[in-house]
C-alpha cells in the first residue's frame, strides 16, 4: 500500500506522541543524555505543571530517584511533575556531575541540563513561575553550580548536603537568587566545612562561606531577620525585604549525618511558592 505524503504525515501525526513517550521508567532521551519524569497521577493532562527538578548523588541514578516512592508521594503531593536527569560516568561506572571546580572530560552539563528542560516543556505545559532544582550531596553541589552559572530558567534552588567545591568562586555571573541550603552538623561525607578528596586532587568547599557569598550577590543583611524550627530543621532566613535584590536565602540545619528526607523537597516546593514574584530571567544556553 502506498501512502500519498499528506496521509503519511498525518498518520505519523497520530502515532508519533505514543511512539516516543516517556516517564518514570521509559527515559527522555536529549542529545547528550537522558532523564525521567513522573506525571501527577491526578494531572488533568491540560494544568500547567510545576517543575521539581531532582539530582541524584554520586553513584546515583535517575532511575533510582523514580524508585524512590517517598520522594514522588512528595512530589505529588505538591502537583508537581519530578524530573530526574542521568548523570554520567566520571570514575568507573559511578556516575556524578560535572561543573566548574569538579569539571571532568565530556559533556558540558550546565547546558545539558538546559536541553532537558526544552524538552520538558515540549513534551508538558509547564508553569515556568514554579520550577525547583534540588538534589543531593553533589547532586546538591550541581545545584548551587546551577544557581551561579545559568539561573535563569529555574525560580529557587533547594540544594541538601552539597555545596560548592574549591577554589569557590568569587563571584556569580547569574546573579541574585533565591536558595534555600540543608545540611547535617554531623555530616562527615560532606562536612560543613568541607574535605579533600582523592589525595588533595579534590576539596570541597566551607557551606557557611558559600551561603556568604550567596548573601553579597543577593544584597542581604549580615543576619538573618527570621528563625524558626521546621521538625529536625533549624532554619535562618534571609527574607527578601531584607536583601537589595529581593531574594530571599535560608540556611536550614540538622543534628544528622548525610541524609535526606523526601518532605524536605516538598517543604522547599512550598518555600518557593511563598517567595515574591519576580521577572522571569534569561534562558540558559545550549
Amino acid at each position: 500500500m502506498r501512502l500519498i505524503p499528506g496521509a503519511l504525515a498525518a498518520l505519523l501525526a497520530l502515532v508519533a506522541p505514543d511512539a516516543f513517550a516517556c516517564d518514570a521508567q521509559i527515559p527522555c532521551a536529549v542529545a547528550d543524555g537522558v532523564y525521567y519524569a513522573r506525571v501527577p497521577p491526578r494531572w488533568d493532562g491540560q494544568a500547567r505543571l510545576p517543575v521539581v527538578m531532582f539530582f541524584h548523588g554520586y553513584s546515583g541514578s535517575a532511575e533510582g530517584v523514580m524508585a524512590d516512592a517517598t520522594l514522588a508521594d512528595a512530589v505529588e503531593g505538591v502537583g508537581a511533575i519530578l524530573v530526574a536527569p542521568q548523570g554520567r560516568a566520571e570514575n568507573g561506572s559511578a556516575l556524578s556531575w560535572s561543573f566548574p571546580s569538579k569539571a571532568f572530560p565530556g559533556r558540558d552539563d550546565i547546558a545539558f541540563v538546559g536541553r532537558v528542560l526544552d524538552d520538558v516543556e515540549r513534551r508538558w505545559p509547564v508553569d515556568q513561575t514554579r520550577v525547583l532544582a534540588t538534589g543531593f550531596s553533589v547532586g546538591g553541589s550541581m545545584v548551587w553550580s546551577l544557581a551561579c552559572q545559568t539561573p535563569g530558567r529555574f525560580t529557587a534552588f533547594a540544594p541538601v548536603a552539597g555545596a560548592f567545591w574549591m577554589p569557590e568562586p568569587e563571584s556569580c555571573p547569574g546573579g541574585p537568587v533565591s536558595l534555600r541550603h540543608v545540611h547535617g552538623l554531623a555530616d562527615r561525607t560532606v562536612p560543613m566545612a568541607g574535605r579533600v578528596l582523592r589525595g588533595g586532587a579534590l576539596q570541597q568547599g566551607d557551606v557557611l562561606r558559600g551561603m556568604a557569598l550567596w548573601r553579597s550577590i543577593d544584597g542581604c543583611v549580615a543576619e538573618p531577620d527570621q528563625e524558626a524550627q521546621r521538625g529536625a530543621l533549624a532554619c535562618r532566613t534571609w527574607s527578601a525585604s531584607h536583601c537589595a535584590s529581593g531574594r530571599e536565602l535560608t540556611l536550614c540545619l540538622h543534628a544528622g549525618e548525610h541524609e535526606i528526607e523526601a518532605g524536605w523537597v516538598a517543604d522547599a516546593f512550598r518555600w518557593m511558592e511563598s517567595l515574591p514574584a519576580r521577572p522571569k530571567g534569561a534562558a540558559l544556553k545550549p
